[in-house]
């Protein structure tokens, strides 16, 4: 599949998004041509984690797809709501422990942009993300075990994860990507939700540079789909007035001031009454699903290792390496010991390798013309 659209695949995108936008917006959703391709749009709503919200604008539909794809949408967005119910239920008891446990935490990304769309269940969540301390990472395991969750043992130090049922948390202790260091006092930016004495929010201007954040790292490493873009139009639509000289201040500073004027950019042309247009950002993020695409991030991946992608997939970088095992950032000499520790794990323990499929996967990488639109994109878009 090319990223560069043909003119027919525009028109039919432009059809979709203008269905996505009726329902965010509570408008009338667009005419739909005779030959609109429903099967392939629901394809790739559903894997950029919007098929329910396609579901919503087909009701109100006169000429609809057929009753087997009708059917899809609706299990689609049945299990969405029954989710997300469980979720809530889940997420307020996890806070309500932490509370009990005297745990700072600061919940992240869908449990706070989710309120803002005109349904909660409009927006999916795969996982649930908290930022916490540490130093508090034993008493958060208490807390999931108490709770009986499955402690996913994953190879990071600054993270743990945990899973039961519909459920799966990502507890984090970073929120800075790479080397970046910009969140580093993060704790110094947050104030405490009401009626909690230890839950955290950031101020509406800091959640938005969070946001576009974290979508410039999926960015630049794989890929964004349609539904983050949406989150970017519809936290706006909430916060109008919300202070951007001091935003874009902050973008310069992160090194992504580009990137978020052209994403900003993009949400509101997509998303709001304005005459839809698709241009060279917009088909790329067509081409992505919810989190980007492996066969993108593989083609960064090499790039950036300037023919030594191999060597850096089996000795791993010490940058990368320290947030694995913390022992490293007070000990890096013991880098080749990590080394050694890493693959044992990976192999014996977690046997998550599987060789046929992880070697077919990397080589089956973009095609040289898609590769080309990549790499052009990323100089346009000044991501590095």
């Amino acid at each position: 599949m090319d990223i560069a659209l043909t003119d027919a695949k525009k028109k039919m995108f432009i059809c979709y998004i203008d269905l996505l936008a009726s329902v965010i917006n509570n408008t009338q959703p667009p005419v739909i041509p005779e030959d609109f391709d429903w099967e392939y749009i629901c394809r790739n709503a559903q894997r950029n984690s919007v098929l329910n919200i396609l579901g919503y604008a087909v009701e109100k539909l006169d000429s609809k797809p057929s009753e087997q794809l009708r059917k899809v949408i609706e299990n689609d967005r049945r299990y969405s709501i029954l989710k997300e119910t469980s979720q809530l239920f889940q997420v307020e008891k996890v806070l309500e422990e932490f509370e009990k446990a005297e745990i700072k935490n600061l919940p992240l990304k869908g449990y706070f942009i989710k309120s803002l769309y005109p349904r909660s269940d409009f927006r999916t969540m795969n996982d649930l993300d908290i930022l916490v301390r540490k130093k508090d990472f034993k008493k958060v395991t208490g807390v999931f075990e108490k709770l009986g969750y499955t402690n996913k043992n994953i190879l990071n130090s600054s993270e743990i994860h945990f899973s039961k049922d519909l459920l799966y948390f990502e507890i984090q202790s970073d929120l800075n990507c790479d080397d970046d260091s910009y969140y580093d006092n993060i704790w110094d930016k947050l104030s405490l939700r009401e009626d909690y004495n230890y839950s955290y929010n950031m101020t509406p201007e800091d959640f938005y540079i969070y946001m576009v954040y974290h979508c410039a790292n999926h960015f630049k490493s794989g890929g964004i789909g349609i539904r983050m873009v949406m989150d970017i139009y519809v936290f706006l639509k909430n916060y109008p007035n919300i202070d951007f000289e001091y935003i874009n201040g902050q973008f310069k500073i992160i090194g992504i001031a580009t990137f978020a004027e052209k994403l900003r950019e993009l949400a509101q042309n997509w998303f709001s009454l304005e005459e839809t247009k698709i241009d060279n950002f917009g088909e790329f993020i067509l081409y992505s699903s919810t989190y980007g695409t492996r066969d993108v991030h593989f083609f960064q991946s090499m790039n950036k290792s300037k023919g030594g992608y191999w060597i850096k997939q089996i000795f791993i970088p010490y940058k990368s390496m320290k947030k694995q095992f913390s022992y490293l950032q007070k000990f890096p000499f013991l880098l080749p010991v990590s080394w050694v520790q890493y693959w044992f794990i990976r192999l014996f323990i977690s046997k998550d390798i599987n060789f046929k499929g992880g070697i077919s996967d990397r080589i089956s990488n973009l095609d040289s013309k898609n590769g080309e639109f990549v790499s052009n994109l990323m100089n346009e878009l000044e991501i590095e």
